[in-house]
């Protein structure tokens, strides 16, 4: 005889098997990130203030890589990530004002950091529409009409 309570417990592990599935990272996407490299730092006292200034440049961290895969439309979808990471990183001058050169080094700090800040929110903004496009790279084809990277459709995807 069957326990009335096996249906439920096995609904609630399905559940939670399926709750860990889509939680769980994606393997096949790279995790990327924009890092600052700073340079030509100077300080120069004008009349009643200090202005510091600097060179930033964004280059693309692979913080982890994709999983290997032989689908070609998914290899394709994961260049594109890369292809959106350099489209963001750049070189930028920046400036900060202060009343002594410790404030406007710091502030030279703060500057660069809401830089690299705001460059890694958009990025991860445009991933998301970039997934949202190519259904995780399902559709890949469709990226070049909404400004994406375009190629094969991926058979392998993530379901995220």
């Amino acid at each position: 005889m069957v326990s009335p309570h096996s249906n439920e417990s096995d609904l609630v592990f399905s559940a939670l098997v399926l709750a860990a599935v889509a939680s769980a990272p994606c393997t096949l996407r790279p995790q990327l990130q924009l890092a600052p490299a700073v340079s030509h730092v100077r300080v120069v006292r004008a009349s009643s203030s200090f202005t510091a200034s600097a060179s930033l440049t964004l280059s693309v961290r692979t913080i982890k890589k994709a999983a290997a895969t032989s689908d070609a439309g998914l290899r394709v979808h994961v260049a594109g990530y890369y292809t959106i990471a350099r489209s963001l990183a750049q070189v930028s001058s920046l400036r900060a004002i202060g009343s002594s050169q410790t404030q406007a080094r710091a502030r030279l700090g703060k500057a660069v950091a809401a830089l690299v800040r705001d460059a890694n929110t958009e990025y991860a903004r445009q991933v998301r529409i970039y997934d949202n496009v190519t259904e995780n790279g399902r559709t890949q084809g469709q990226g070049p009409s909404y400004g994406f990277p375009g190629g094969p459709n991926a058979s392998v995807y993530c379901i995220q």
